[in-house]
């Protein structure tokens, strides 16, 4: 069920996480998403400045991801570990009922791209592809067929772990297949980048895809060794 990305409904929540579809075969560093949740109507391209890159040492998230597009949920938690050069090193603990997988990325800000990727065996870090990272990272996201528009935008709150934060919520129609759905994405000024969460229900009431802001801070002992290769 899962669908590529097109520009007419997309979900995705996270600092530091890649959007499903923006990956081709073959390069040799991969494109990163920018930290805003995309949800766009049929527009012309729109060039902005990108952001300054506020990441510290210590930084996490904790997303869970469920719904019918895929078996299980699956929880993915983000930490920034270190500063190599010009380079973040960035853990990512891939949780789920199958088990659990811990990659560790290798990210350069300047061109918003993914340069190296390793996996843990034990303690120490053994390179794999990029497409290991790109695999997983990929089924964070989902894809609505179309956006139809707006139907409403409400301000209430939204819960991230024990914090009750001031939202917005916005509906939209989409479709998923020949199938009508509802979209909804919470954001908030609180958090970096302002995700928080966002769901695609569809027209029977059921949950196709699901991401949630389970907890975000900053840790007061980060991780100092980084294992060599």
């Amino acid at each position: 069920m899962k669908r590529a990305a097109a520009p007419s409904a997309f979900v995705l929540l996270g600092l530091f996480t890649p959007a499903c579809g923006l990956f081709a075969s073959g390069q040799a560093s991969t494109p990163v998403a920018s930290t805003a949740n995309v949800v766009t109507a049929h527009r012309a391209p729109v060039v902005e400045s990108r952001p300054a890159d506020t990441r510290k040492v210590g930084d996490f998230q904790v997303h869970r991801f469920s719904g019918s597009y895929q078996k299980s949920p699956l929880t993915l938690t983000e930490e920034v570990i270190a500063r190599e050069n010009e380079l973040w090193v960035i853990d990512y603990t891939f949780e789920e009922q199958s088990g659990t997988t811990k990659l560790r990325v290798r990210f350069d800000p300047r061109t918003d791209s993914v340069q190296r990727v390793s996996k843990f065996d034990g303690s120490q870090e053994r390179g794999v592809a990029i497409e290991t990272y790109q695999q997983l990272i990929e089924r964070t996201s989902f894809a609505a067929d179309s956006n139809d528009g707006m139907l409403s935008s409400t301000r209430g709150t939204c819960l991230v772990g024990p914090s009750e934060l001031e939202c917005e919520t916005m509906s939209y129609k989409v479709a998923v297949g020949d199938k009508g759905a509802i979209l909804n994405v919470s954001r908030s000024s609180s958090v970096p980048g302002g995700d928080v969460a966002g769901d695609l229900i569809g027209s029977d009431g059921t949950v196709i895809y699901r991401s949630e802001l389970l907890e975000i801070g900053n840790a007061s002992s980060p991780k100092r060794g980084v294992a060599s290769r």
